[in-house]
């Protein structure tokens, strides 16, 4: 190994070591224990010295002897240099003094320690009552940041914000045996003494009650009573101080490109009326022949296509995934090692959340990686949205792609664990339409549900442009969901809300499916018969998850390379 690389390597090793020290429940996260009694420090003092301490190991890679370094050692080294890059524009842009709302925020991802904190020995669980006992700290952190962004003009959208602090109140109503924070105590195995037992559940109840809960009301009513009357009404970012170049900034983030928000809201116009021909065509199929948002309450009406029961669409998910299961290894040379499962996301945070979402797994698979189902109101959940769903959450999409992201030992491990948005979100906007290739979709209401997803990511396209850089109202961006989606009412303003609380986040989807599918088509005509999916798909996972601009180059030259 030469100098340069061992210096680099270096530099990989400490960035990462910095990361998992100062993000705990990360690194909890990912099967690394050894800050497992900690919390992540959201002071405004500690967000400043990780600025500094960015700048100063951008400025050590910069310095690095290009001579030194292999092409394997430069990508890795741009690409750090990137990510250091995106992580000092956050700070610059001030985005810590907007800790939560209702997507993110320790009010929601604490109590989501219980799915992956190990509860196995004594130590594990003095850590999580160390845990609790630390939580009234970040909440303290969170409400001076909130109050310092009110004197700089950078305040949360009101609406998303009203929301968040109702998720706030949800836990101020818990009696301790109530709490979700409190299921660890009825889950201890036999390797726990009776006296060790009763010492937990004394000190979590004790936690939660004198703790926990009181934090929670504290930022219950911060946020209902003193925060709300200083929030924007605007929706976009372009009305906080800097928003049009933050939005610029985000919108590079998100899409790893150099895109404009004018050319993206273009695309997205054009994909809508491009997939609106195609749910046309099987609207006229199945004997229908008005609009699409006329066939969209047809079958709302058809109360067959909807689940009965929140079982019912667990049970569906599993069949739909054990057939996918087994058609895997026709297009994957490569395929994880970690398993996957599904799990109802938590009632707490159900009525807010998206139809679905995944975790991955940990680094030692003591846990494997979940497919979140969204099982409220499984009455209005209709049946055929559950194979796109599956799809891309799952296999061949998220937990095929991030899991064998996450089991590449060569990378380094900034690499199996952070990535591009556009490459992973595209890559499962992608499966979804893989799997009709390989065959699946069979009944054509399947396939309208998939082509309903594809023309909503593309209506995100338009949409979250148009809030954020067109200035459209949230009304206005409904009103466009509604005339070019079949989502349903409440579907649509949690999205919308989204996009607002997330911006350029939605921009990630389409631009990277439609990335992967524009090198696909240039690999079939550069290799000619020399094209082989499996090999291809390989090819594309194999480097994690690439910034679009990079994976363009990466892809390209292994073109030219294998068609010589």
């Amino acid at each position: 190994m030469n100098n340069g690389n061992k210096e680099l390597n270096r530099h990989l090793k400490d960035y990462w070591e910095y990361i998992l020290k100062h993000h705990p429940t990360f690194a909890t996260y990912i099967g690394d224990h050894r800050y497992d009694d900690a919390l992540e420090d959201l002071s405004e003092e500690s967000m400043a010295a990780q600025a500094e301490y960015f700048k100063d190991l951008l400025s050590k890679t910069g310095g690095l002897d290009e001579k030194l370094l292999t092409p394997e050692d430069k990508l890795d080294r741009d690409l750090l240099q990137d990510t250091l890059q995106n992580h000092i524009k956050m700070h610059d842009f001030k985005t810590h003094y907007l800790p939560l709302d209702q997507m993110s925020g320790p009010h929601i991802d604490f109590p989501q320690l219980i799915e992956f904190h190990p509860f196995n020995t004594l130590e594990d669980m003095e850590n999580y009552i160390a845990r609790l006992n630390a939580f009234p700290r970040q909440i303290e952190q969170v409400i001076e940041n909130l109050q310092k962004g009110i004197s700089l003009g950078m305040t949360a959208y009101k609406r998303n914000m009203e929301t968040a602090a109702g998720q706030a109140e949800t836990f101020t109503k818990f009696s301790p045996e109530e709490n979700p924070l409190y299921s660890p105590v009825l889950k201890l195995n036999d390797g726990f003494s009776e006296q060790d037992r009763e010492g937990i559940k004394t000190s979590i109840k004790e936690a939660l009650t004198s703790r926990v809960t009181p934090a929670y009301v504290k930022l219950h009513q911060y946020l209902s009573v003193e925060y709300i009357k200083r929030c924007r009404e605007q929706e976009g970012i372009w009305a906080l101080p800097d928003g049009i170049a933050m939005y610029g900034f985000f919108v590079r983030y998100h899409t790893t490109t150099d895109l404009s928000p004018e050319e993206i809201h273009e695309t997205g116009k054009n994909e809508v009326a491009r997939i609106s021909s195609g749910i046309e065509k099987i609207m006229r199929k199945i004997g229908f022949t008005g609009s699409i948002r006329e066939f969209t309450d047809y079958i709302k009406e058809k109360k067959e296509l909807n689940f009965r029961d929140r079982q019912e669409i667990l049970d569906s998910y599993r069949d739909i995934l054990s057939h996918m299961d087994k058609r895997l290894p026709d297009y994957f040379g490569a395929l994880p090692k970690a398993e996957y499962d599904i799990k109802e996301i938590e009632k707490y945070r159900e009525q807010a959340a998206p139809a679905a979402y995944y975790y991955p797994p940990p680094d030692d698979f003591s846990r494997p990686g979940y497919f979140y189902a969204n099982t409220y109101k499984p009455e209005e959940r209709p049946k055929f949205i559950t194979e796109a769903l599956s799809y891309h959450e799952a296999v061949p999409g998220h937990h095929l792609q991030i899991a064998l992201m996450q089991e590449r030992k060569g990378l380094p491990d900034f690499r199996r664990y952070e990535g591009s948005t556009a490459f992973i979100e595209g890559w499962a906007l992608y499966a979804e339409k893989l799997a009709g290739e390989m065959g699946f979709y069979k009944d054509d209401f399947s396939e309208y549900g998939r082509l309903m997803f594809e023309i909503w990511r593309a209506v995100r396209l338009v949409v979250d442009t148009g809030i954020h850089f067109f200035r459209w109202s949230r009304d206005e961006a409904v009103r466009y969901c509604r005339e070019n989606s079949g989502e349903e009412d409440h579907e649509i303003e949690v999205e919308v809300d989204r996009y607002i609380a997330m911006p350029g986040q939605a921009l990630a989807y389409k631009t990277g499916e439609l990335k992967i599918l524009e090198l696909r088509e240039k690999a079939k005509k550069a290799l000619g018969p020399g094209f082989d999916i499996r090999e291809f798909h390989d090819r594309l996972l194999e480097n994690g998850a690439l910034p679009l601009n990079v994976l363009e180059n990466v892809m390209t030259r292994w073109m030219a390379e294998k068609g010589v």
